[in-house]
């Protein structure tokens, strides 16, 4: 064969083999996926179930609840907020919102400080070192504050003056918030392992070993964990036994990414969790299926919430997206100065989300437009107490006095609400 004609033949193979490579990605990548009513539970609504102390939420866990809804329901808290009644200086980098409980806030710090200040006046009560850098939320159960390390232990100190009670190692650097489950802290770590360990004897009551790291926090609703694996599977785990009830790939074949970092949450009978792969996923709590998909155009490393039949989260494409919860439609869209790494967090009706951008953002949950902003961002997010509304940004946490006229509902109203989370 003449060598020019070799040269076009390969030339022409060449183009079929790269648009056949293309084809598949495209295959993998960009084809979504509408919902319809199946498996979607109106009375399993999110924000019904606020934990409150009188007339106090309790933010006691990363996104609020063990089941991550991050939805204060009835607080009457409104922006736009004036300048904040106290700001904090860490001294370094905030990237987890803090717990709140009664009337202390617990900040933890990536370089490895855990701080309880006054919710009032964010004066420092106490300060205690952890055992290596700080990439996670607290969790508070009773006067037991649980926080886990990136250098690999889970520790357990004492809310009134930062004694450490006890600590747990594993074999690789944790991320992920723990919850508390019957009696058990429940949390993934970089060695692959989710972890069930007992709060009383610092035993272990059961792990799951995964193909990749558990570096996002779990959520538990209706006797169920749910875990995300860096490997693209979402599992479904029994809190009693730690046996797997289910799990679901949601990377697809040749696609990129498809790492689960963002941690699930749990509401309407549906586990809602972002992707690496640029996605949103909706999947049935009870059968694994996967219920709708919904591309963005970058990573969704945030973890969404959820509220009014809503799915609220942001990209790294920098566009913050609000999804129907039983289809999967895009109800508005919002274009932010940044990439979006941060969770939301809904408070009544107005929803929240930091940008790496440094800018905090509140949106109507209605229709997206703008009701307040400031100029303070990252990834810690905002969280509430029902009284203040405290922002994590980027190494300061600031307090706003909130002007509200009414009570936090919930379903829960005694002081030991916090205990039964």
């Amino acid at each position: 064969m003449p060598s020019g004609l070799r040269l076009a033949s390969f030339g022409a193979g060449l183009t079929v083999l790269v648009l056949l490579i293309g084809g598949l990605i495209w295959y993998g990548a960009g084809r979504d996926r509408r919902g319809d009513s199946s498996e979607f539970d109106t009375k399993a609504a999110p924000g019904t179930g606020s934990a409150v102390a009188g007339d106090q939420v309790l933010w006691a866990t990363f996104g609020r609840n063990a089941a991550h809804d991050r939805f204060a329901s009835g607080t009457g808290i409104q922006p736009p907020f004036a300048n904040a009644e106290w700001d904090w200086d860490s001294g370094d980098t905030i990237s987890s919102p803090p717990a709140v409980v009664r009337d202390r806030v617990f900040q933890p710090v990536e370089d490895g400080s855990l701080v309880a200040l006054d919710r009032t006046t964010g004066d420092e009560l106490w300060r205690e070192r952890a055992a290596g850098p700080l990439a996670s939320s607290p969790l508070v159960v009773g006067n037991v504050l649980y926080q886990a390390t990136k250098e690999g232990s889970l520790q357990a100190f004492s809310t009134e003056d930062g004694e450490e009670l006890w600590r747990f190692a594993t074999e690789g650097p944790i991320e992920s918030s723990p919850i508390h489950v019957g009696g058990r802290i429940v949390f993934g770590s970089h060695d692959r392992k989710l972890y069930a360990v007992d709060a009383a004897t610092q035993r272990v009551a059961w792990t799951v070993r995964g193909d990749a790291e558990f570096k996002g926090s779990p959520a538990f609703a209706g006797g169920t964990i749910y875990a995300g694996n860096y490997d693209g599977n979402l599992y479904a785990v029994r809190a009693t036994d730690g046996a797997v009830l289910w799990k679901t790939q949601t990377r697809r074949d040749f696609s990129f990414g498809g790492a689960l970092f963002s941690s699930p949450t749990v509401a309407y009978g549906r586990v809602f969790v972002g992707s690496t792969d640029g996605r949103v996923y909706a999947i049935g709590a009870k059968s694994g299926d996967i219920k709708w998909v919904k591309s963005t155009d970058d990573w969704v490393y945030a973890s969404p919430a959820v509220a009014n039949r809503m799915v609220f989260v942001g990209s790294y494409d920098g566009i913050f997206y609000a999804f129907d919860a039983e289809t999967g439609d895009e109800e508005w869209r919002f274009e932010a100065d940044d990439r979006i790494a941060g969770s939301a967090t809904v408070i009544d009706d107005v929803v929240y989300f930091p940008t790496l951008g440094g800018t905090t953002w509140g949106l109507s949950i209605k229709d997206g437009t703008v009701r307040w902003s400031t100029d303070e961002g990252g990834t810690g997010g905002l969280v509430t107490d029902g009284e203040f509304v405290y922002l994590a940004g980027a190494k300061q946490l600031f307090g706003y006095a909130a002007d509200s006229t009414k009570k936090p509902t919930g379903v829960q109203r005694s002081g030991k609400a916090s205990e039964r989370q």
